[in-house]
This record gives C-alpha cells, sequence and structure tokens, in this order.
C-alpha cells in the first residue's frame, strides 16, 4: 500500500505543479571509484519511488575520466568538478551550499543502497521534528554489520582504547569498545551520538545551519565533529536498523597504511584539540598525543616487518641448505660443524644473501612479483652464479661447485613450492600460473542478458574458474540450462546452494537481481566464507570488495606476440626435446615391442601446422582403443619437431585459428575446452596462449594437466 506521505505529496503536485519542491538531495564525493559511483547512482534510481531528487557528484580531480564516463549515463546528475583533491568535508560542502531538498544524504561513493532506504529516512524524519539527522545499518562486502553504523564521541579515554587498537580485541566491551557503542545490538533502533560518514540523512537547514563538514579535517573525523556541534545544539540523532546499505569499500582502506595511519590519528587529535584540550592539563594532552604517536609508530612498524617476514625466511632457506649441502658434502656432525665449517665461509654466505636480495629486488620478487615463479629462478640462479664467479677469484673463499650446485636446484624447488602453496591458499591470486585450484562460481539472476554474460565470462581466459551453475531470482521458472549452464535452484536456497557445491564467489546480476535481494542474500551468508560480487546493469564489469573487473568482448591484439619471438621459439624448442627425451626413455622398453608389432595397423591423420602445411601422423584407430601406444608415439612427433608438447588443438582437417603455431599434446584451450561451447570463446583462448607466452606458462599447462589428469593426450577428434 503506498504511504500516506506519497499520497499527499503526489497530490499536491498535480494540483499545483508550481509548487513542486525538491525532497532530497543527495551528496556523493568521488574520487577514481567511476564503477562503484555508477552502481549506488543505479541504486538510488531504484530507490527513489514518488521521491523528487537532487543528486551531486563532487570529483575532486579524479585521473580515471569518472566525470566523462558517469555523464554518459547519468546525465540527469549534477556535477561539480575540482581540479584538485579538497578533501571530504570541503567537497560535501560545495555541494551542500547548493542543496534544494528539504533533506540532504551525505553518502559515500561506495555503497548501494536498499529500495526503502529513501522512503524509511525520509518518513522518519517527518515524524520526528526533534531529529536533525539519522542513519541506518550498513553492511560490509561479507554481509557482517560494519560497527561504524552508529558510535560514540570519542572522549580521551575511549579515543585512547580506539588508538590502541582494543574495540578489535573486545569488540562488545562497553568500557574498550565503547568508541563502535559496543555491547550494543546492531537491530536496536535508538539515538545514537555519532553516524558514520558513509550515510548521514540531514535536514537541509539544520546541516546549513551547523556550517556543514569543519574543513580543517582533510579525511576522518569530520563526520564526528559535525554530530558532536549539532548534539550540543540540543538536537537528536537516531539510527534506524529498519534499512540498511552495503559499504562495499568498508574494509578497502589498507590499516597498516602508514598513510591511512597518520591521516586517521591527526584526525583524532585535531577533534580532542577542537573540544577537549582547554579541559585538561598540558601533561595530558601530551599523554593523549603519544598515544597516538605510539599506535602510529607501532602501525608502521608492523607493516615493515610483514614486508620483512617472506625475504628472511627465503634467506634463512639459501643459507640453511647452503649449509646442509657443506655438513653432506664432508661429512660434518652438527657438533662438529664451527670446527670445520670455518669463518672466510661464512663470508659465502653474506655474499649469497646480498646477491640473492639485490636481484629479488629488481625483479620485484616482494612487490608485485611476489607470486613469481620465475623471478625465483631468476634471482637464486644469478645469486649461486654470482657466489661462482667471485669465489673463483678469491680463492680463499672457493667453495665446492657441487655444494653450489646442489644448494642453487634444491633452493629453487624449496621456495618455488613455497609460492604454490601461497598461490593456492591466497583468495586474491586465483588466475596467475601456479594456481591449480579453479574458484567455483555461482550466477545469481537469470534475464535475457545472461547468455552474454556467461560468455563474456567464458571469453576472459585469463580467470581459473567453474561455473557451476545458475540460480534464478523467482522460485518458478521454465529454463533448465542457459548456454550449457544448468539452473540448480532458486534465491531461497542458496545457502544450501552454496554449501552443497562448495561455492567460493557468487556473481549478482543486475537488473535481474534488485539491490533488496542482494542485500539479503549477502546477510544471509555472512557466516560462510563466500565472495559477493555485483555484474552491473550494462554487463560491462564486476564491482567486488575492493576491485573492479571489465568484461571485455575482445582482448586487444598485440602485433608482435611474444610466441613467434626467436628466444621464446628457442627455449619452447628446447623444452620439448628435453621431456620428450626423458619421457621416451621410460616408455621405449615398455612400449618398444608393441609398437614394432602394430605398426601396419597404422592409420595417416591428417593434421595442418599452418594456413596452408599439412601433415600425416600414423596413429593406430580407434584413438581412445590404443592410448598408451599413441601417447608413446605423439611423444616421438614431439621429438622429430611435428608437434608440440604445449600447443593449439590436434584437430584433423581444420586449419588453426592462428598460423605457425603446432599442435600440442596439451593447451591452454584444451584445459578449459569442458567449459567453452562457441568456437569465438575458443580463440580467445587461443589468442590469450599467444599474447601471454613463455616458457613458464608452458610449464605451468604441464603441471596443471597432470594435477587436474585432464584428458588432453585423447583428445584428438577423431570420427
Amino acid at each position: 500500500m503506498e504511504p500516506e506521505a506519497h499520497k499527499e505529496r503526489r497530490h499536491q503536485r498535480q494540483n499545483c505543479p508550481e509548487q513542486e519542491e525538491t525532497d532530497i538531495s543527495v551528496v556523493i564525493v568521488n574520487y577514481n571509484v567511476k564503477e562503484f559511483v555508477a552502481n549506488l547512482l543505479g541504486s538510488l534510481v531504484k530507490a527513489k519511488k514518488d521521491y523528487r531528487l537532487q543528486i551531486f557528484v563532487v570529483d575532486n580531480a579524479s585521473s580515471d575520466g569518472s566525470v566523462t564516463y558517469l555523464k554518459n549515463r547519468f546525465p540527469d546528475v549534477t556535477y561539480i568538478v575540482n581540479n584538485k583533491n579538497a578533501g571530504f568535508g570541503k567537497a560535501n560542502n560545495q555541494a551542500i551550499r547548493q542543496a534544494e531538498g528539504k533533506y540532504t544524504l551525505l553518502i559515500n561513493p561506495d555503497t548501494i543502497v536498499s529500495r526503502n532506504t529513501l522512503d524509511v529516512m525520509y518518513r522518519y524524519m517527518e515524524n520526528h521534528q526533534d531529529t536533525a539527522a539519522a542513519g541506518c545499518k550498513i553492511l560490509n562486502p561479507d554481509g557482517t554489520f560494519a560497527p561504524e553504523s552508529r558510535r560514540a564521541v570519542p572522549t580521551p579515554l575511549t579515543a585512547l582504547w580506539k588508538i590502541l587498537g582494543l574495540p578489535r580485541l573486545f569488540p562488545d566491551s562497553k568500557r574498550f569498545s565503547a568508541y563502535y557503542l559496543g555491547g550494543n545490538d546492531e537491530n536496536k533502533q535508538g539515538s545514537v551520538p555519532v553516524l558514520s560518514g558513509a550515510f548521514m540523512f540531514f535536514r537541509t537547514d539544520v546541516l546549513r545551519e551547523s556550517g556543514g563538514f569543519d574543513e580543517q579535517f582533510f579525511m576522518y573525523g569530520e563526520d564526528i565533529d559535525l554530530c558532536y556541534r549539532i548534539r550540543k545544539k540540543g538536537w537528536n540523532i537516531e539510527y534506524l536498523p529498519e534499512t540498511s546499505i552495503i559499504h562495499y569499500k568498508g574494509e578497502s582502506t589498507k590499516k597498516e597504511n602508514i598513510d591511512y595511519v597518520v591521516t586517521f590519528n591527526k584526525a583524532m587529535y585535531q577533534f580532542f584539540k577542537k573540544h577537549y584540550s582547554f579541559g585538561y592539563t598540558l601533561f595530558f594532552r601530551i599523554f593523549i598525543l603519544s598515544g597516538i604517536v605510539f599506535k602510529g609508530a607501532l602501525s608502521y612498524l608492523g607493516t615493515i616487518f610483514g614486508k620483512m617476514v617472506q625475504p628472511m625466511l627465503d634467506m634463512v632457506i639459501l643459507n640453511v641448505l647452503l649449509i646442509v649441502f657443506f655438513m653432506w658434502r664432508y661429512s660434518i656432525a652438527p657438533e662438529n660443524l664451527t670446527d670445520r665449517y670455518h669463518i672466510e665461509y661464512f663470508y659465502v654466505n653474506i655474499i649469497l644473501s646480498v646477491l640473492y636480495m639485490s636481484t629479488a629486488l629488481y625483479y620485484e620478487l616482494y612487490g608485485k612479483n611476489r607470486f613469481s615463479i620465475p623471478a625465483i629462478v631468476k634471482s637464486t640462479g644469478i645469486a649461486f652464479a654470482g657466489v661462482v664467479v667471485i669465489t673463483f677469484f678469491l680463492r680463499e673463499l672457493a667453495f665446492s661447485r657441487l655444494i653450489l650446485l646442489l644448494s642453487a636446484i634444491t633452493s629453487v624447488l624449496v621456495l618455488s613450492s613455497i609460492r604454490i602453496i601461497q598461490i593456492n591458499r591466497s583468495r586474491r591470486a586465483p588466475n596467475i600460473p601456479g594456481s591449480f585450484l579453479e574458484r567455483k562460481l555461482l550466477l545469481v539472476g537469470i534475464n535475457e542478458k545472461t547468455p552474454g554474460l556467461i560468455r563474456k565470462l567464458r571469453s576472459r581466459a585469463d580467470w581459473n574458474y567453474k561455473l557451476v551453475g545458475l540460480v534464478t531470482q523467482e522460485s518458478a521458472t521454465d529454463r533448465d540450462e542457459v548456454e550449457n549452464i544448468p539452473v540448480i535452484g532458486d534465491l531461497k536456497d542458496i545457502l544450501k546452494l552454496v554449501r552443497y557445491h562448495e561455492v567460493d564467489e557468487i556473481l549478482f546480476t543486475l537488473p535481474a537481481v534488485d539491490h533488496d535481494q542482494i542485500l539479503r542474500t549477502i546477510s544471509e551468508l555472512r557466516e560462510t566464507s563466500v565472495y559477493p560480487r555485483i555484474v552491473a546493469d550494462s554487463m560491462d564489469y564486476i564491482v567486488g570488495k575492493t576491485n573492479v573487473d571489465y568484461l571485455d568482448d575482445m582482448p586487444v591484439m598485440d602485433v608482435n606476440l611474444p610466441y613467434f619471438s626467436r628466444w621464446n621459439l628457442f627455449l619452447k624448442r628446447s623444452l620439448d626435446l628435453s621431456v620428450s627425451m626423458l619421457l621416451l626413455a621410460v616408455l621405449t622398453p615398455f612400449m618398444a615391442i608393441p609398437v614394432i608389432i602394430k605398426r601396419r595397423k597404422r592409420q595417416n591423420v591428417n593434421i595442418f601446422f599452418s594456413d596452408s602445411q599439412s601433415k600425416n601422423l600414423a596413429l593406430l584407430l580407434p584413438y581412445d582403443q590404443h592410448r598408451w601406444i599413441n601417447r608413446y608415439l605423439l611423444l616421438w612427433y614431439v621429438w622429430m619437431g611435428r608437434l608440440s608438447l604445449v600447443g593449439g588443438p590436434i584437430i584433423p582437417d581444420r586449419k588453426p585459428h592462428f598460423a605457425n603455431v603446432k599442435p600440442g599434446l596439451t593447451g591452454f584451450r584444451q584445459l578449459s575446452d569442458n567449459r567453452l561451447f562457441h568456437e569465438e570463446e575458443r580463440q580467445q583462448h587461443e589468442l590469450y596462449y599467444l599474447q601471454n607466452y613463455s616458457v613458464w606458462l608452458d610449464l605451468d599447462i604441464l603441471i596443471k594437466t597432470l594435477v587436474y589428469r585432464h584428458p588432453t593426450l585423447q583428445s584428438i577428434d577423431i570420427p
């Protein structure tokens, strides 16, 4: 039923259109998060109902083309463009001064509102004239309650507990977690001292009379200061858990980041100095400032320590292995090590450590390439090679070459194994070489755009996932599958489906699933480890907790494909020769006689090697009935250069998509064949392999073929 407030307002507009006024002004401050702003604006449009909205987007000198991007999608929004980052408070004030609405909603760009959010806020404020501002329940992206939804004014003592991190240790303590009103029920409505700056629904006249935000606060603390000043004037501030929003980046700020620590603690001190310093002695003010400095220093040192753990562990492994092989080579008991491992040999350890760390930093092994196996191999190899060269000229440091060789090989294996374990345990690195665990993905919401979305997902060759099924937004559906993906249930059974299929990630598709359904579902899944993300209405990007992934129809074609460089072709051929010779040496004693006996039964299979050239492979047919003999024969073809271990698919009488690419016993496309149903999807996987080729990618594909036990060696399509 339509609320009375809506009926009355509609009646007034129909009879007195000249008296129409803005109901709600919405202020959004953007800084390089255009996709999140677009999602928020979409949710506001759906929550608008019969209210007249005036929406401001204040852009703080974004460098990602935010204004043009948003104007093309939401031309009715008022845009205020700053040529420098003015800070959160000042940017909001720019729009507040132009606000025409009876109420003004100040909201973060990385949020999504429910359909009833504006209505709940408006009706409450209309019925409670003593309330200056109201906030709602804020949910984190995983559905958990965000404690910053309502807070206390930070007295010197509560500020100190917050600075020392005690609310995290004692979240339900009324004393140590007083900053977040610890112990209060998240679903209980009531008056609160402070609202989160992520969502503040104000009376516009009160907001203006208070002067808006204090602009001395660049970021953090301005919401506390504003609420404190308004309550001092006798106004009430209310927390309304009847409606909720998702704050998508509520946890994205790195708390160990020194910039965050300095900015946040500076804001805390600014607030304390502004409102409390007059009532306390100089000694106590110095005590509070010392606490802020101590927390900042502690956070900074924690960051440094966290960054040093991995390199220190790597260097310990290198040096321990060097010493272990020294003990093995000269049969030294542990208790006699110091007698035989003279002080000059420790100089070798120092040289090795310096060379390794220098090379690792050059290859950014502890930065963006922290999971890179090639960087491990290069850093370790160069470090040990450097030790060999240096000890050759410094004879007093001469070391056994056998010890160095064995230490180098073992170090590469151990360090690479550690990285592979880290890759497969990390949720942030599912799509890089070395990740063997497919992420199980559930797609929620079916509409006319779903087939296109599925095809876009399949075309992302760099995403290592398995689409386990589709979930409908309603209980009734006449579809059993879409694009060969089965419909496995509906939203009411989402928790059972997630647990039964051991789902890692959920994609909600807009507008098939509305924001209210997303909010309810995320809240229901808050006790699971599933990672929820949202596909935008435009189907061109996916918004996650801290990132945005674009769904491009086709990758950009690189004219100079790495696959065809002479060096890479040489490495590829070397890999083919070494691996095929090793396997042939192992298999020949068992396979030679059967192959000779059945030699006359072989049949020629025509395989294209380029657009115009083709060659015959002599195999036993049907292929599957002679699987091991055929595999043995294919290894001979690899050794002779007709095939490659890793390459394009072996399909008789079909010309390849890309010329001069050898067919392979396995390949990047072959690993994904079970989820590719259209030719353009297969072509994009083959193109991705050529664009991102390295010998390490070949090794990754070979290992995955063995790990998955993928039947790529029997995938020859013979009628």
